[in-house]
C-alpha cells in the first residue's frame, strides 16, 4: 500500500488533511452479551491552496478504521500532504460535520458527541488564555501584539536619526498561559532560546519546564517561521518578535517548535 507523502511545514500547492481518533477499539458488556467495537478515525481535507492553511470549510471527509493513508494516497498520489496539528484544526466545527451529515450508527453518533463537547470546552480554553477574560483583556493584548509594534519611535516619520534613542534589543516575551502559570521566551546568554512554562502551583509546589534550542539550531527556526508565517526573522530578538506577534499562547508557541523540525531539550525543575 502506497503511504502518504507527508511533510512536516506547510508550504504553497500541498493537500491539507486533519485527522482525529474518537475512539479506540473495545469492548461493551451487558448482563446479556457483549459487544466489541472497531477503533474509529475521522479525517478532513483540503484540496491544494497557494494560500496559508485553511481557514474554511473542508472539500472532504471520511471515516476509517486507522489513520488515513492508503485510500487518500490513491487518490493525491505523491503529491505533498500537511497534517494540521491540534492548535490548527477547529474540531468543534469539523465534527459538526459528522453530526449533521453522516449516517452513524447510535453508539459512534454519542462517541462523536462526547468529542465535540471535550473539543469545544478545550476551545473555549484555548480562547481565554490567548485574549484573556473580558474585552479590557483583550484590547490590552491587542495593544500589547499588534499596535505597539507597529507605532514603535523609531518609525516615526518625522523624527530624525540623532533624535532617536539606540534601539533596546528584545531579550525576553511573555505569552497568555494556564491558571497559576508564567510562560515566557528568553534569549539566552550563549544566544539559545530558552521556551519556559512556570507552574506557581504544581501540586501544591512550583515546578518550571524549560524547552532549550542551542544556538546553532537557531537557523532551523528562522526558517520555520518563515514557512510557516512568511517572517524573515535573521536575529533572536526578531525571532522573538515574531513568536509573540503569530503564536502569542503558551499551546501555540510550544506547539509551532515541536512541529519545526528543530531538536530541543527539556529540563524540569520541580522545585523552581
Amino acid at each position: 500500500m502506497t503511504p502518504l507523502n507527508i511533510i512536516t511545514t506547510w508550504q504553497p500547492g500541498c493537500w491539507c488533511v486533519a485527522q482525529l481518533q474518537l475512539c479506540v477499539q473495545h469492548l461493551e458488556e451487558t448482563p446479556i452479551e457483549s459487544f466489541r467495537y472497531p477503533a474509529q478515525w475521522a479525517w478532513f481535507g483540503w484540496r491544494p491552496l497557494d494560500t496559508s492553511l485553511p481557514f474554511r470549510l473542508p472539500d472532504g471527509w471520511g471515516l476509517t478504521l486507522e489513520p488515513p493513508g492508503p485510500e487518500l494516497a490513491d487518490e493525491v498520489g505523491a503529491a505533498p500532504v500537511y497534517v494540521l496539528g491540534d492548535a490548527e484544526a477547529d474540531w468543534p466545527a469539523l465534527l459538526d460535520i459528522l453530526l449533521v451529515s453522516a449516517d452513524t450508527e447510535p453508539w459512534l453518533r454519542s462517541i462523536i458527541m462526547q468529542r465535540h463537547e471535550t473539543e469545544r470546552l478545550a476551545l473555549k480554553t484555548r480562547y481565554a488564555q490567548r485574549y484573556g477574560v473580558g474585552e479590557s483583556a483583550a484590547f490590552e493584548r491587542f495593544m500589547q501584539v499588534t499596535v505597539a509594534p507597529a507605532t514603535a519611535p523609531g518609525d516615526a516619520v518625522n523624527s530624525s536619526a540623532s533624535d532617536r534613542p539606540p534601539p533596546v534589543e528584545l531579550r525576553s516575551i511573555s505569552l497568555t498561559s494556564y491558571p497559576h502559570c508564567t510562560a515566557t521566551v528568553k534569549s539566552e546568554d550563549d544566544g539559545g532560546l530558552l521556551f519556559d512554562l512556570y507552574d506557581r502551583d504544581y501540586l501544591g509546589s512550583d515546578r518550571a519546564d524549560m524547552y532549550r534550542v542551542a544556538p546553532e539550531a537557531l537557523p532551523g527556526l528562522y526558517l520555520a517561521m518563515t514557512q510557516t508565517t512568511g517572517d524573515s526573522p535573521g536575529t533572536p530578538a526578531k525571532l522573538l518578535a515574531s513568536i509573540g506577534r503569530h503564536y502569542p499562547a503558551w499551546d501555540d508557541a510550544f506547539s509551532w517548535l515541536k512541529h519545526s523540525g528543530v531538536p530541543f531539550t527539556h529540563e524540569v525543575d520541580p522545585w523552581a
